[in-house]
């Protein structure tokens, strides 16, 4: 997705972020060897801080040179002051939360989108300051932009740790994560699953082996005439085990990112390696590569864990706009997959057909998606417990109609679902995303698919 500057791109696909809250904070399981916890697809968002990887989640894209582009931190606290729910803020956080002395410049500096050359190298600092490389926040304030003095930068600190902690509350709330699904009402015996509903369910913990890591509360029965006898779930189910993994994910060409290899207008070059970037999900961000790695002893398992990625909530897979039925979603971290039923044919026939090729040059007489997958981007640590499950072309659908009963608003309907939809598309109106700014000619072997 572009970011405020429409000419930047980011390298991954934005996650959905109901039920985030509940996600934990980053820790690494000795006796399973695995990480689980955290926010983001690489967890680098962990809680250490706030105790709430949530919290700290939503104060990343304010100040990511490819989202909102903000330089400082303090710049959200500087727009916040400004907000006419300011009063809202001050009495959740209490009166005199923005008595802070703004420099003159800061709104000239706020408006200067961050990596810019005139910023002189601020863009370091503020990830530093982010992340707390430093120690803290505040002990990297001399480094930042807006030239805040020590108490007028902790009291900056503290607006943008509250912010984070109020949207963290929002979300935990039924107005985001409202588990008003078919299926809550399905636990509470007020919904009947129809037949392809329940038997794409009896699939989905069974046979497609989806729950054990989309945790529902049963068991799994994967042999053919096995019968689960695991009791039905108590309270409601998040569907993520809250670990990560590498499902061999082909890498996706289509993705500007890989072609903002040029300084901007700014003088801000977003992904120098081109091509030559490989997204190491969890293990990039335990070198501290895309994130603060906080505990040195984690660095050891970086190569364990390269190419894995967040297992993210199934829940709400399926939801489009209301009156957009031909709403386009993608999936996986990269966005390659285009629809759940070429998601659930992925983890179906990975291995299948499988070929040595890149995106876009799949063999003459294989269709790619469907009978052509190509290699993945890191294939290292790949996930084995799916890519060949035996499913069937109809058994996949009742699986992808089974999602659908994930989705949430059946009980309690949200009031706006279309509120900020705007005028959806025909089919035959739809139209390819605009080229990247600059593109550069793809590679050789990396030519992208039709559109």
């Amino acid at each position: 997705m572009p970011g405020s500057m429409h000419f930047r791109w980011g390298k991954r696909r934005p996650q959905s972020y109901t039920y985030s809250p509940y996600f934990p904070g980053l820790q690494y399981n000795r006796a399973l060897k695995v990480f689980l916890g955290g926010n983001f697809w690489d967890s680098r968002s962990t809680g250490y801080k706030l105790s709430s990887p949530d919290a700290e989640q939503a104060q990343h894209p304010p100040v990511d040179p490819n989202e909102h582009g903000f330089p400082d931190t303090a710049c959200i606290a500087y727009r916040l002051s400004h907000a006419e729910y300011r009063p809202l803020f001050e009495l959740v956080w209490g009166e005199g939360s923005f008595d802070i002395t703004w420099p003159a410049d800061t709104e000239a500096i706020c408006s200067t989108p961050e990596g810019a050359a005139v910023l002189n190298g601020s863009r370091n600092a503020l990830h530093q300051h982010l992340t707390g490389s430093s120690g803290s926040p505040a002990s990297d304030a001399g480094a930042m932009p807006v030239a805040l003095g020590r108490d007028n930068r902790t009291k900056a600190d503290n607006v943008f740790d509250h912010w984070g902690q109020a949207l963290e509350a929002f979300e935990a709330s039924a107005n985001v994560s409202a588990f008003s699904s078919k299926f809550d009402a399905f636990l509470a015996g007020t919904y009947t699953l129809t037949a392809d509903e329940q038997a794409g369910y009896d699939l989905f913990r069974g046979k497609g082996n989806c729950n054990s890591c989309h945790l529902d509360g049963r068991g799994t029965a994967l042999k053919s005439g096995q019968t689960d006898t695991s009791a039905a779930p108590g309270g409601a189910p998040l569907f993520t085990c809250f670990g990560s993994a590498n499902e061999g994910l082909p890498r996706n060409p289509n993705i500007p990112f890989y072609y903002e290899t040029k300084p901007d207008a700014f003088d801000y070059t977003p992904n120098p390696a081109g091509f030559g970037f490989k997204d190491l999900g969890l293990g990039l961000f335990l070198r501290s590569l895309s994130g603060n790695n906080p505990n040195a002893d984690w660095i050891q398992y970086a190569p364990s864990v390269d190419g894995q990625m967040q297992v993210s909530s199934a829940r709400n897979a399926a939801m489009t706009p209301p009156n957009c039925p031909n709403f386009q979603k993608a999936f996986f971290h990269n966005g390659y997959v285009k629809s759940l039923k070429e998601l659930v044919h992925f983890y179906n026939t990975r291995d299948v057909f499988a070929y040595p090729v890149q995106s876009g040059h799949c063999p003459a007489g294989t269709i790619e998606k469907v009978t052509c997958w190509p290699e993945p981007e890191v294939k290292n640590n790949i996930d084995m417990t799916q890519g060949n499950l035996g499913l069937t072309d109809h058994e996949e659908d009742l699986i992808v109609t089974f999602l659908g009963t994930l989705t949430d608003g059946f009980t309690t309907p949200y009031p706006d679902a279309d509120k900020y939809t705007g005028n959806c598309l025909p089919p035959t109106a739809l139209s390819p995303p605009p080229p990247p700014v600059s593109a550069a000619p793809f590679p050789p072997g990396l030519t992208p698919p039709p559109l």
